[in-house]
């Protein structure tokens, strides 16, 4: 019966870490994806002005040259 009791009593205290394990875990995806989500709206701000900047470039070179050329 000690043997038993022993047992379960390790049985828990492991389930305990466990519990904590994936508590610590949870908030540690959690914090990611929020930097995630972040990131990903940097990389579209980015990539539009990328965008407008290469507009803006073609729409320079599509323009004729001046009279003195």
């Amino acid at each position: 019966m000690n043997d038993l009791n022993d047992r379960l009593m390790k049985l828990e205290i492991m389930f305990m870490g466990q519990e904590d394990t994936i508590g610590t875990l949870n908030t540690l995806v959690h914090q990611q994806q929020i930097k995630i989500d972040l990131l990903e709206k940097q990389l579209l701000q980015v990539a539009e002005k990328v965008i407008k900047a290469e507009n803006e470039s073609e729409d320079e070179t599509n323009e004729p040259p001046p009279p003195h050329y």
